[in-house]
């Protein structure tokens, strides 16, 4: 989390919005203008979220991964200070899994945004195939049921 705290005092992005945290409250500033609105992000999940990218909407190009080399931990709070915009973010979980989060409006509100299980249904789904995969490797006489999305 120390590399979190280090991005969150130096790293100003370009066009970007921020998503997720730590418990100490980190602050990292997104866009040219220094922010006139702030964005909590608070990983109530079960996965840990490894990357977190923005870009203006509609855009074809995702921003940096604002986390760094860090992760956000279930539990864990990240405060973004944003310019004014509407935003679709890209998370990616500890298992390479991506999930497109569309149409954040952060224009000149603070808001916050609380990343739960449902948020993201494809990291669910893929946490599910992963375990019955694991119980049929562990069972192999066992029936197989394959997990609905």
């Amino acid at each position: 989390m120390n590399n979190l705290r280090l991005l969150a005092s130096v790293f100003a992005i370009s066009g970007a919005v921020a998503l997720a945290g730590c418990s100490d409250d980190s602050e990292v500033v997104i866009g040219p203008g220094g922010g006139d609105a702030t964005l909590s992000v608070d990983n109530q999940s079960d996965f840990v979220i490894t990357e977190i990218r923005v870009t203006d909407v509609d855009s074809t190009n995702w921003g940096p991964n604002l986390l760094g080399g860090d992760a956000l931990f279930p539990d864990e709070t990240l405060t973004l200070a944003v310019d004014c915009g509407l935003y679709d973010a890209l998370l990616v979980d500890e298992d390479g899994v991506d999930c497109e989060v569309h149409d954040l409006d952060l224009c000149l509100n603070d808001a916050n945004w609380v990343i739960r299980n449902n948020t993201c249904s494809v990291f669910g789904a893929a946490k599910a195939a992963r375990e019955a995969a694991a119980a049929a490797k562990a069972n192999p006489s066992a029936p197989v049921s394959t997990p609905s999305i």
